[in-house]
């Protein structure tokens, strides 16, 4: 596990570098990486937003689903005959 995490480590700190002494002045750099920064975020917040739409959908249609099976039990309790 240790293996792993150290790769990982020294995986990113290899791209880090790799930024930092690309062919690109420092302002360039900045801009791709802010431009990259709001793309990505951008695809993150529509997928949150289409998450949110199928997670909302579904739950009103549990929620649908649960009254439809309330009524029923209740239609069934109404029916059953009170015996003492």
């Amino acid at each position: 596990m240790k293996e792993i995490f150290y790769f990982l480590l020294g995986a990113v700190a290899g791209a880090i570098f790799a930024l930092l002494f690309a062919p690109q002045s420092g302002a360039e750099l900045r801009a791709n990486i802010q431009s990259t920064a709001e793309k990505d975020w951008q695809k993150l917040q529509a997928e949150w937003m289409t998450g949110m739409e199928k997670a909302n959908a579904r739950l009103d249609q549990m929620q649908s689903e649960l009254k439809q099976v309330l009524q029923k039990q209740d239609q069934a309790d109404s029916e059953t005959p009170i015996t003492s």
